[in-house]
């Protein structure tokens, strides 16, 4: 069990996205908050990077090809 403190506010604000949201009690809200904050950290990590790095290498690459097929059509049609 984990409890933690709020201020009046924060306590409204929770109230008002946990009936907003659907959730049944304050511990969904929290647990499904925590569950996605560490989902998504480990989607952070060196092997998301390393996807997105070759992901922008790949697009980079397609570019450059469209650029020289670009600059190939442009200078056949101004001869």
């Amino acid at each position: 069990m984990i409890s933690f403190r709020v201020s009046e506010d924060e306590f409204r604000t929770l109230r008002e996205v946990c009936l907003g949201e659907g959730f049944g009690s304050f511990s969904d809200l929290v647990r499904t908050a925590v569950e996605e904050l560490i989902s998504n950290r480990a989607q952070r990590g060196p092997a998301a990077v390393a996807g997105a790095v070759q992901n922008l290498i790949t697009r980079v690459d397609d570019l450059d090809r469209n650029l020289k097929e670009l600059m190939t059509n442009w200078n056949s049609m101004a001869r």
